[in-house]
């Protein structure tokens, strides 16, 4: 297919992108509480995505945290990030955790 045919096609698809709602009507609005407002399906916001840290250690120290982990049955990364959580920065367990699936021991 040459240029001229994809960029065709390209300019003939859809965006894909999230589409915008339109606003309730003024009728639609007039509540007395938030109790009666009607109810709408609320999509999880995505999760944001995660980036690579990479750090140069000493190796005794290296060592030291791949004992550790092991002992704990444990990633590296959630041991780190159990340690970044102890420095003050908000971690979730859910992040912690990870996306990986764990071994039940």
């Amino acid at each position: 297919m040459t240029s001229k045919k994809l960029g065709a096609l390209l300019r003939s698809a859809p965006p894909a992108t999230a589409r915008v709602e339109a606003p309730l009507p003024p009728e639609a609005t007039d509540f007395e509480s938030a109790s009666e407002l009607p109810q709408r399906a609320v999509r999880p916001a995505p999760a944001e995505p995660e980036v690579p840290l990479q750090v140069l250690v000493p190796r005794h120290i290296h060592r030291k945290l791949g004992v550790m982990a092991a002992e704990e049955s444990q990633s590296l990364r959630a041991l780190v990030l159990r340690a970044v959580r102890s420095l003050g920065i908000e971690v979730t367990d859910e992040e912690i955790r990870g996306k990986r699936g764990r071994r039940n021991t």
